[in-house]
């Protein structure tokens, strides 16, 4: 296996959307991850029940994050 191959099959330390840090095991972080692309928050927050609107390449603005951290307080 070349390392760019090992480099895809990394997971990232943050999620790429919101850039928090991930969390694998119980966090669910790890199965959001691999089939959304994103943490268990976000998927929580902008995909849930959105699958399809997600799945058409919409994604969260700066406004939408802003708010997700302001209820995370």
């Amino acid at each position: 296996m070349t390392e760019e191959e090992r480099e895809k099959l990394r997971a990232p330390m943050w999620c790429p959307i919101c850039d928090l840090t991930l969390r694998n095991g119980s966090g669910g972080d790890d199965k959001t991850l691999y089939k959304w692309g994103c943490c268990k928050h976000c998927f929580i927050h902008f995909i849930e029940h959105r699958e399809e609107r997600w799945e058409s390449g919409w994604r969260p603005s700066q406004d939408d994050l802003k708010r997700l951290f302001e209820k995370m307080r």
